[in-house]
């Protein structure tokens, strides 16, 4: 990992694999320790809002998280690669039909994109809805049954983003697009898939970044 002091984000490698044809730059701002552990940042989990039980005050607190975060990095990051233009698009969440009140991080990300707009950043496209699923997939986070909730849907596989989601072309194709999700988890392949996604609708570049990357002991390493 390299960490760019003065922005205190830090750069890695999304590395080509089946899922991804070539690597990717990357970026993220917190570590996901574990859900609860002290400094890890439970918003994330939060706005998912998985079992749609959190009233809109936590739920408003939370994605004030996500927004003052996407807000100052987008900039950094655009300064960082040298980028004048980029469309914003966000990974989609793995069910199609969410309540309003399971979309808090898209919504955030989305006000980030609105306001950077009105001061000064008019380079920037608003592409949240460019990438909409259509057919329901596993939510990869959730390891046992809730009840309440059916976690129904395929494992993430190759080419899964092109089979369960529509992707509009227009929008990315020959464009810079920065491809924002709430948590990167390497080796499950989800964000790989979807970057991978964006050059097969024609796409020139695509930066990655991520709130939050996850913790693991045996893969945080330069490069990893």
């Amino acid at each position: 990992m390299e960490v760019l002091m003065e922005q205190l984000i830090r750069r890695f490698t999304l590395s080509s694999n089946e899922y991804l044809s070539r690597d990717c730059v990357g970026y993220y701002r917190d570590l996901y320790l574990r859900f609860r552990e002290p400094g890890n940042p439970d918003f994330l989990n939060t706005l998912k809002n998985t079992l749609n039980n959190y009233c809109p005050s936590v739920l408003k607190s939370a994605r004030q998280e996500v927004y003052d975060r996407v807000k100052r990095d987008i900039p950094d990051i655009m300064k960082a690669e040298k980028l004048e233009e980029a469309v914003v698009a966000v990974v989609p969440r793995s069910k199609a039909l969410m309540s309003p009140n399971q979309l808090g991080f898209r919504d955030a990300v989305q006000e980030c994109v609105r306001i950077l707009q009105a001061n000064g950043y008019s380079g920037i496209t608003d592409g949240i809805s460019c990438i909409m699923r259509h057919t329901n997939t596993k939510t990869t986070h959730i390891h046992k049954n809730l009840p309440g909730f059916d976690n129904c849907g395929s494992e993430p596989y190759v080419g899964i983003t092109n089979d369960t989601c529509h992707i509009n072309a227009d929008v990315v194709r020959d464009k810079t697009v920065i491809l924002i999700d709430d948590i990167y988890t390497k080796t499950v392949n989800v964000d790989e898939d979807c970057i991978q996604a964006l050059y097969d609708a024609g796409a020139a570049r695509v930066v990655f970044y991520a709130v939050a990357y996850t913790y693991r002991r045996s893969s945080y390493r330069k490069g990893a």
